[in-house]
């Protein structure tokens, strides 16, 4: 939990429409605790396969380990438990941006928009739509 919350607070202002801030600098101890928390994680989500939450803490662990590639199976494995699960269609959104994926990010922001609750969250989404419809 404190790590959702720890992960959380880094990527609320995203959901605000401000500019990510820098990540933090993780001190060797605090990775090991990261990778831990992944590991238990993991664990969890084997016991529990349908568990769209332990996918969404896993994403946000792996996230913060700078692991994109696991980051984006977890979320991809929380959407496909939980379609609605905005929060997720964002991160993916951000992850497949970064990759270069951009039809698969244009369509992550769409169904964030179509499944976020949140104003500012979809404002967000519809900025980034916006960004990549552009030729």
């Amino acid at each position: 939990m404190k790590n959702l919350l720890i992960a959380a607070l880094f990527f609320s202002p995203l959901l605000l429409g401000a500019e990510p801030p820098a990540p933090p600098k993780e001190t060797p101890e605090v990775r090991e605790q990261l990778k831990q928390e992944a590991a238990r994680l993991e664990k969890l989500a084997q016991a529990s396969p349908a568990d769209a939450d332990l996918q969404v803490k896993l994403g946000f662990t792996y996230a913060r380990l700078d692991q994109a590639d696991d980051a984006q199976r977890a979320f991809e494995s929380a959407v496909r438990l939980d379609a609605k699960r905005a929060v997720a269609w964002y991160m993916l959104g951000l992850i497949y941006e970064k990759k270069g994926l951009k039809d698969k990010a244009l369509a992550a922001w769409k169904t964030c928009l179509e499944t976020a609750q949140e104003p500012r969250m979809k404002d967000t989404a519809a900025r980034h739509i916006h960004h990549l419809s552009q030729p």
